[in-house]
């Protein structure tokens, strides 16, 4: 503890206040993460999972940090513009693990486990982090001259990395793999 809350606290119990509880106070609750308020963020992002945080916040009228909040507490972080829940249910794990196997032998290939899942979009959201556009034509272009900029090697690298993270889902039982 500081020096001046100590100082803070000495005064408090001088003036003969004995309690250390915070008292009642008026003014603005604490939280808007209300029961009510989380039913509804729920809702919306299962009514549409590339819903934003912004859209999200607009439709409720609460602030920003509250929404964040409450997705993280509901379960649900966003992953290539999309909600997805945090924790996979068993069945969701069975079912990605038996799709990436059954690709993994017919194709090598699996949609849920792409290149541009884990490797291009992390790319390009870091390179174009805080740069917003007037036009989707100017976004387009923008993003157009990111992967240019990125070389072959990059590609290269994205994509010799897939079979290596098929067999992490699978070690996984068909759980997220992240890094």
């Amino acid at each position: 503890m500081g020096a001046s809350s100590a100082r803070q606290w000495v005064k408090h119990f001088k003036n003969g206040n004995t309690s250390i509880q915070d008292q009642p106070r008026s003014g603005r609750p604490p939280t808007t993460s209300t029961e009510p308020n989380k039913k509804r963020v729920d809702e919306i992002i299962k009514e549409d999972r590339r819903v934003t945080l912004d859209a999200v916040t607009t439709k409720l009228g609460i602030g920003h940090n509250a929404v964040q909040e409450m997705t993280g507490s509901l379960g649900f972080r966003k992953i290539c513009a999309r909600w997805v829940p945090r924790l996979l249910t068993e069945d969701h794990k069975v079912q990605r693990k038996s799709i990436t196997s059954e690709m993994l032998r017919r194709y090598r290939d699996s949609p849920d486990l792409t290149s541009s899942e884990y490797h291009l979009f992390g790319f390009v959201k870091n390179q174009m982090r805080g740069q917003h556009y007037e036009t989707k034509d100017a976004l387009q272009t923008a993003v157009r001259q990111c992967l240019r900029a990125a070389g072959t090697e990059f590609f290269r690298k994205g994509i010799f990395k897939l079979p290596e993270r098929w067999q992490k889902c699978v070690q996984r039982n068909g759980d997220y793999v992240e890094k």
